[in-house]
């Protein structure tokens, strides 16, 4: 039924005829269908693609449709289709005929192609959606962009810059709801005991039954985090046995070096000891911020990008998949810099010069890539 009504008001949209309530029901419906973007892409695509003109076909076409008029019963004297017919030919390029009729029949054409298209489209997605040898559903990010969409279960998931879920849109709910996360998603999952909310990422499973919580596992990054914000989850590590359970408001960091290295921490119990451990599983509190009770760990989900006493390195990751840029340290040692901001409608630019105004930085633009080198040559920039 929702992908029926997302014809129906698609074709509305293609057509300049909906209103502001229609589109907002659209963007609703493919929030919830998020299967069926890609498919809005490409009708709009060839929608806007101006058709090429075949006076041959458009002719054809043209007769055909006489003969249609003539099925259905409409008075067309046999002289005056005659005289059409036999005049085609001779009629200037400024006549009724041509730059009406034709104009009309391709219009028709191609409004007959367009729905065509669009059925062959959304079918062929269903098909996609509901065939044994494509159950998989992918929802994916570019850098510097981030979406919101909804899991059949009501779940609520963000999805930030460069980020793909993927889930069995056949078995999702049968018994579990199992999802696989590559990037950073914040979700807000609909408590249903009964069928347990599992999330895959490349370095640890969790498990929840209602929470809301942030997950920040890139492939590129060395830590993976888990942010609790309201509920409870269960955490198990995909190279041990065991089990960690988090509070609202801990944040979870594994390192790459737990998985690098056996029997040197096994829970988050033992992360505060000393040695190697302590910067293998570090169990946090989250970090809010006093003047507004911003958290940190999730700001992002509000368009606003946040760090608190962040190391350069660190905030650089954040800013490539927020700005959709590749970032370069000419210098090891501006990697260690300490940074604190926050961002919300700010240029690239305009970012990297406010914190100029507490690091001493170069920065230098080639397309996509920032190259940052380190100045003895300081001067702050006045307001």
């Amino acid at each position: 039924m929702s992908r029926d009504r997302i014809f129906t008001l698609l074709s509305r949209k293609l057509a300049g005829e909906t209103t502001p309530p229609e589109l907002e029901e659209l963007a609703e419906l493919l929030a919830a269908n998020p299967d069926q973007q890609r498919s809005m892409d490409l009708a709009d695509e060839y929608w806007n693609t101006a058709p090429e003109q075949d006076k041959d076909f458009l002719e054809a076409t043209y007769h055909l449709h006489l003969n249609r008029l003539k099925d259905l019963g409409h008075d067309l004297t046999e002289t005056a289709t005659n005289e059409i017919n036999n005049n085609w030919k001779y009629l200037p390029a400024v006549s009724f005929k041509q730059k009406y009729l034709k104009k009309l029949v391709a219009a028709c054409a191609f409004m007959i192609v367009a729905a065509s298209l669009l059925f062959y489209i959304f079918s062929k997605d269903a098909l996609h959606i509901n065939s044994p040898k494509n159950p998989q559903s992918e929802i994916s990010t570019k850098t510097g962009s981030r979406t919101k969409i909804q899991l059949p279960d009501g779940t609520v998931v963000w999805l930030n810059g460069s980020s793909k879920l993927v889930y069995n849109n056949e078995h999702f709910g049968e018994e579990i709801r199992e999802v696989t996360l590559t990037g950073e998603g914040c979700f807000d999952v609909v408590k249903n005991p009964a069928k347990p909310f599992i999330i895959h990422t490349s370095k640890m499973d969790i498990k929840v039954l209602g929470t809301i919580f942030n997950v920040r596992c890139y492939p590129e990054e060395r830590n993976t985090e888990t942010s609790l914000i309201r509920g409870s989850i269960e955490v198990t590590l995909k190279n041990r046995k065991d089990k960690i359970m988090l509070k609202p408001s801990e944040k979870l960091i594994i390192s790459d070096e737990a998985f690098a290295t056996t029997g040197k921490a096994t829970s988050a119990d033992n992360a505060a000891g000393k040695g190697i451990a302590k910067d293998m599983i570090v169990l946090r509190h989250l970090t809010v911020l006093p003047q507004d009770s911003t958290i940190v760990e999730t700001a992002w989900v509000q368009n606003r990008l946040v760090f608190s006493s962040e190391s350069f390195e660190e905030v650089a990751l954040k800013m490539e998949k927020w700005y959709g840029v590749v970032i370069v340290f000419a210098d090891e040692k501006l990697k260690q810099e300490p940074l604190t901001a926050t961002f919300k409608k700010e240029t690239l630019q305009e970012a990297l010069l406010a914190l100029q105004l507490t690091t001493r930085f170069n920065f230098k633009t080639d397309n996509d890539t920032i190259t940052l080198s380190k100045t003895k040559n300081y001067v702050k920039i006045k307001r």
